[in-house]
């Protein structure tokens, strides 16, 4: 899937922004990182997982094309996984304000701009915020909160304007924010079903996957409360919908071994744990019984890039998981087919 079609998991976003906002060169240092870091992400930033965190969000800020990381492997310290000591953002910033203060007259919410380096099209953008802010200012029933893409369309009369500003400097840390715009991100729906009264909700990437293991769950689902489609990407946004379901206390994972099969899940994980679900965990017994087939051929993965994947997964199956991505291999979760998972019963809970 191509990532300019998909949007920046929540957590990436809000990095990606306070890391626009410190692009004071194309070149920002690793202190600047960790500083954007901890002002975006605080919990996560102080967490037992932090390095692992911050290396998935970035690889995925990369994906998109915000941001470049470098391609030397001496630019990168000694850790697991490993974190570069400086990024690059592609788009470099303007000398001097755009529009200058005497010219403008923002609204309260947008004091801070007064003092903002802004491009051209970061003043329109404002601009426009700056009107809504005016003439809703005596009209609350306007200020009612809308989904995104409503709020960005009264706006900006573009439904997708919203999409691309939360990513960018605009709505770094004291800045623009979502509450202000009286607006949220609607996590896409998550298809699931309710199998039994566990404390455990079982997501599957891929739709024939989630058919089979709801098939043969429903007789006798163990600790399964619910199995849920994941979607593919939709999930690293729609496991928000988790917080609906009654008793539930874990969130376990299956999809395909490859690297994108593997990133979703870290993603929804940082997702999850800053909405204070729980975090995903993957499916072992799953897992297991899919590396016991033939791989096929997939896209190769550089050695880095496979440590940071690999760190979602537990410690037993790092190495294969590892070998598999670095030989440029995968293995589709539709391997372990219906027949088989109907007549080998380890994979259960």
């Amino acid at each position: 899937m191509d990532p300019d079609q998909v949007p920046l998991s929540p957590a990436a976003a809000q990095l990606s922004a306070a890391l626009q906002a410190r692009a004071e060169r194309v070149t920002v240092s690793r202190a600047s990182l960790m500083e954007a870091f901890r002002e975006a992400l605080p919990g996560a930033a102080s967490g037992d997982n932090a390095r692992s965190t911050l290396a998935t969000l970035l690889y995925e800020i990369a994906e998109h094309g915000i941001l470049g990381l470098p391609t030397s492997r001496a630019k990168w310290d000694a850790g697991h996984p490993a974190l570069p000591e400086q990024v690059r953002i592609p788009t470099a910033p303007p000398a001097k304000h755009a529009t200058p203060r005497q010219h403008v007259s923002w609204r309260p919410e947008l004091n801070w701009a007064y003092d903002a380096r802004l491009t051209a099209s970061q003043t329109e953008d404002l601009l426009a915020c700056n009107r809504w802010f005016r003439d809703t200012k005596s009209h609350p029933t306007r200020r009612a909160p809308l989904p995104l893409r409503e709020r960005s369309y009264e706006i900006f009369r573009y439904e997708k304007r919203l999409d691309a500003l939360i990513t960018g400097a605009l709505f770094a840390p004291g800045r623009l924010t979502l509450e202000q715009l009286a607006t949220y991100r609607e996590p896409p729906p998550l298809a699931h079903s309710r199998l039994g009264d566990g404390d455990t909700v079982l997501v599957v990437e891929n739709s024939d996957t989630y058919a089979t293991l709801r098939h043969l769950l429903e007789p006798a689902p163990g600790r399964i409360g619910y199995i849920a489609f994941g979607s593919g990407r939709a999930f690293e946004a729609s496991v928000e919908n988790v917080a609906d379901f009654p008793d539930i206390h874990r969130i376990v994972y299956y999809g395909d071994l490859d690297a994108e099969g593997i990133a979703i899940p870290a993603r929804a994980s940082i997702n999850s744990t800053q909405l204070g679900l729980p975090p995903i965990e993957p499916a072992i017994a799953l897992y297991r019984r899919l590396l016991a087939h033939e791989p096929t051929v997939g896209d190769t993965v550089d050695s880095e890039r496979a440590h940071n994947l690999t760190a979602w997964i537990p410690g037993e199956l790092q190495p294969a998981v590892h070998t598999l991505l670095t030989k440029g291999l995968r293995l589709a979760q539709e391997a372990t087919s219906r027949n088989e998972l109907s007549v080998e019963p380890d994979w259960r809970w």
